[in-house]
């Protein structure tokens, strides 16, 4: 009884500090006050049992047995048995959450379509150069998924989405983390996938480049993304890593349309849109979109954000938006079979690790990524996610 007690409670004490570091690392937090942190909520993750150990069966050994009251009255005794109750509390409501989350969570009612295939790459890659062909020891790991790239297509329907812009296609990538540890021949094959769906828009949602020498990797590679209507891009916290103005610049110089702190409107169709970025909380401020055309009853136009956080969620739906596409959690990178992600960077912990969520009036779809800063994913392969857009039948008969 007393070693179940005392896994219920280390489950209980793992669950807390995860959830304290996932929540780290969605904050703004200067990059060397975070590696402090987490090192701290590591560090804790793992001593504390071991303490635990000896001082639930050494000293406190008796306490849920014959009652050993001359050690039960010590201070630091009373200290940590209050710590193991809230640990059994949060242990708790971590199962109850995980069966919310994992087992109840059913696709959103407008999702039409939702398939998954993987890409067989590794002959195209073969093909390349050495020098862009070159990987970290660590890519190639037993059971490393980091090349095994999906290909998610998912159709659904936006609720306010004009007639004329049913079939909308947006690819949608984020998180490629330029680092030099995995080939530059990969994110190549990235794109030339990306270009194979012809799609009417590209939207990449931050993370790009964590090593400043791979700057120069954008216009062979991103700058070379094709599409109807344009390639859009924010940045994520990862980009912080290198000089904000050169990579901007980079972007911009290869083509693609930056979207950081701003939004603009298109025309696709006939139609409007209003394509808007999002880079709290590490670049300042958001798109102002005070000033966009408000939706009336004879004028609407369809709003996208990029967003590289899914925490931003409750932004997008104050300021009207229909579709978020963000990255950021990379999916988990290491999902445990019947368990799911551990590890997630969000303030909302797992709840938006990957798929598609509809939170009225605005649909969140967010992306496992492509990479990661370190190239290691276990039951969580990088993807590029294709994303076709319907209006609902009423809309589809004005």
């Amino acid at each position: 009884m007393q070693f179940a007690l005392f896994l219920i409670a280390l489950l209980g004490h793992v669950c807390l500090w995860i959830g304290v570091l996932n929540r780290i690392h969605s904050t703004a937090i200067p990059r060397r006050l975070l590696y402090v942190l987490s090192f701290s909520c590591l560090s804790i993750i793992g001593l504390v049992p071991i303490g635990s150990v000896w001082w639930w069966f050494v000293e406190g050994k008796d306490i849920l047995g014959q009652v050993n009251w001359h050690t039960t009255l010590k201070p630091g005794w009373f200290v940590f048995f209050l710590y193991v109750v809230f640990c059994w509390l949060v242990a708790a409501a971590t199962f109850v959450r995980w069966i919310c989350f994992r087992w109840l969570r059913r696709p959103p009612e407008l999702l039409r379509f939702h398939r998954q295939r993987r890409m067989n790459i590794a002959p195209s890659l073969a093909a390349l150069t050495a020098e862009e062909h070159a990987h970290h020891m660590s890519v190639h790991l037993p059971g490393n998924e980091i090349l095994q790239l999906d290909l998610t297509e998912r159709a659904f329907e936006v609720p306010r989405l004009p007639r004329v812009l049913d079939g909308l296609a947006i690819v949608h990538m984020s998180d490629l983390h330029f680092t030099g540890l995995v080939g530059k021949a990969y994110f190549r094959e990235v794109v030339r996938i990306s270009n194979e769906l012809k799609p009417d828009l590209v939207a990449i949602s931050g993370d790009l480049v964590d090593n400043a020498e791979c700057i120069s990797w954008i216009p062979d590679t991103l700058g070379q993304l094709t599409s109807r209507y344009g390639v859009y891009v924010i940045l994520g916290n990862h980009d912080l890593s290198v000089d904000e103005i050169q990579l901007r610049q980079t972007l911009a110089d290869s083509g693609l349309i930056d979207l950081g702190r701003r939004w603009i409107r298109i025309d696709v169709r006939g139609e409007s849109i209003i394509i808007a970025g999002n880079e709290l909380p590490w670049y300042v401020p958001a798109a102002d979109l005070e000033n966009c055309p408000p939706h009336t009853r004879d004028y609407y136009q369809l709003r996208i954000l990029l967003s590289h956080s899914p925490d931003q969620l409750n932004w997008a739906r104050a300021h009207d938006i229909d579709l978020m596409l963000s990255g950021h959690t990379h999916g988990g990178q290491i999902r445990i079979p019947l368990i799911g992600p551990i590890f997630s960077p969000s303030a909302s912990g797992v709840k938006y690790d990957y798929g598609l969520f509809n939170a009225p009036p605005t649909i969140l779809h967010v992306t496992r990524g492509i990479s990661g800063r370190q190239p290691l994913r276990w039951n969580c392969p990088p993807e590029i996610a294709l994303l076709t857009l319907h209006a609902p039948p009423e809309n589809r008969r004005l």
